[in-house]
């Protein structure tokens, strides 16, 4: 190992990136309740790979799907 290319001092500095609790847009009005329902395998992977492509392959991608379907349903 070449120990030449070793610095001392501080790191560099973090790029500047958004934070993950401003990034979240859900509403706050009040505590999220779970929702649990057992669905077989087929149609979970039809439903995680339609929230993945509609709202991204992020955390939460799957409620979101789900309250987007229960606003259609709603109207």
């Amino acid at each position: 190992m070449n120990a030449s290319a070793l610095r001392k001092g501080a790191p560099p500095p973090r790029a500047a990136t958004e934070s993950p609790i401003d990034a979240d847009r859900r509403p706050t009005e009040g505590k999220n309740k779970p929702l649990q329902l057992m669905v077989p395998p087929d149609v979970f992977e039809a439903f995680s790979a339609r929230a993945g492509q509609e709202f991204g392959f992020t955390k939460g991608a799957k409620s979101r799907l789900f309250l987007a379907m229960w606003d259609a349903y709603c109207k």
